[in-house]
């Protein structure tokens, strides 16, 4: 098998429609992109990309099995080189009045409810502490890398320091007419569409001040390919490029962590991309108790104490297969940023920090090739 990891940089603005109605007809004249590629998005322009330069035939089912045999890690949001990851929903920055200061609250499980308290909450599971009415501040979508792993190694959040502001790409909004058949414009035929753009520049008072994003993929293969070149990728078939970085660039679990992780017997499961269960938010690993081994952790076994997920996802798409073109089926997906608290109950932990540290813990066999699940592993 042969590993790279590769980053993809938009050559132009890339659109990645959010599935809304996109037609000619009034309330669907209006293309919007979502914030961040889904990761079945980046795996289809990979394997496009690999199955191209060996010259398969898209129409033989042998030749798509080879390239479906790819395995593609993504995305991991890379600015100016350095990895972002979505905000974990166990953490809200928060501006308070009386310090005139940004804050972080962190989320906690109840370890014990009062008398005579309940909650509608699936069995065995218990509440988040809330210890402050406040209101998220806006611009914290994205975490750094170093804000990220430092709050996966704190347990309680006290201390923690407020995380670097990081907003998401920018959007740009652009109108488009209808072109007739004469080369002319049809008049009141008129759509928008929004694109990410993935370099900018922002002008201060002494300076420039460049932003670059990009997306890393890590792509394990059968086939002895180079992965260096350009490809269309999203909608409207727009450019990007994709060049072969060192190993380093991929995230890797800190030796502090890794430290932290030994001998734990409390954990948290970040997504870093989204995940699709079969219960819906559930892993589908988990037992009716709450109990089981999340993937590529042989011998561990964990007990789910409590979750932050955010409001679910629905991804969808087109099958372009030659023998049946159709829509593919809606799934929900359980967002990225979401947070699962475990207890340990057997095995040791250390080894989240290493086998199974960015890799799935979707249920599908397929949907874990194609990246989605990828955690992050701490304490609490």
């Amino acid at each position: 098998m042969n590993e790279h990891i590769v980053r993809i940089r938009g050559i132009d603005p890339l659109l990645f429609r959010d599935g809304r109605p996109f037609a000619a007809e009034v309330g669907a004249l209006f293309a919007r992109t979502l914030p961040c590629p889904y990761p079945a998005t980046v795996t289809g322009f990979v394997r496009t990309f690999i199955g191209n330069q060996l010259g398969v035939n898209w129409d033989n089912k042998t030749d798509i099995q080879r390239v479906l045999r790819t395995i593609v890690h993504a995305p991991i949001l890379e600015r100016n080189n350095t990895p972002v990851f979505p905000a974990p929903a166990d953490a809200v920055v928060y501006h308070d009045e009386q310090s005139c200061s940004h804050k972080t609250m962190a989320l906690r499980p109840i370890q014990e409810l009062p008398a005579g308290a309940g909650c509608d909450l699936p069995k065995h599971l218990l509440p988040l502490r809330v210890t402050e009415e406040v209101k998220p501040s806006p611009g914290y979508t994205l975490w750094s890398q170093a804000d990220l792993f430092r709050w996966l190694e704190n347990p309680t959040g006290e201390g923690f320091a407020v995380p670097e502001p990081i907003d998401r790409m920018e959007v740009e909004e652009r109108t488009h007419v209808c072109i007739s058949e004469g080369g002319t414009s049809e008049e009141g035929k008129l759509f928008s569409a929004q694109f990410l753009s993935f370099e900018r520049y922002r002008w201060g008072k002494d300076r420039a001040h460049r932003e670059e994003w990009a997306l890393l993929a890590r792509v394990v293969t059968e086939e002895a390919v180079k992965l260096e070149g350009v490809g269309l990728l999203g909608g409207e078939k727009r450019l990007a490029a994709l060049e072969t970085v060192s190993a380093d660039a991929w995230p890797s679990c800190p030796d502090s962590l890794q430290r932290a992780l030994q001998g734990a017997k409390r954990v948290r499961m970040v997504l870093a991309t989204p995940a699709i269960f079969q219960n819906g938010w559930k892993p589908g690993w988990l037992n009716g108790k709450l109990e089981g081994s999340p993937p590529s952790a042989n011998g561990l076994t964990l007990k789910l104490i409590s979750a932050a997920v955010r409001r679910r996802e629905a991804v969808s798409g087109w099958s372009y297969r030659a023998d049946r073109p159709q829509p593919k089926p809606t799934r929900l997906l359980a967002p990225a940023g979401s947070v699962y608290f475990f207890e340990v109950l057997s095995g040791d932990p250390s080894v989240l920090g290493i086998q199974a540290w960015l890799q799935p813990v979707s249920d599908d066999e397929h949907d874990c090739r194609d990246g989605f699940g990828l955690a992050l592993w701490g304490i609490w």
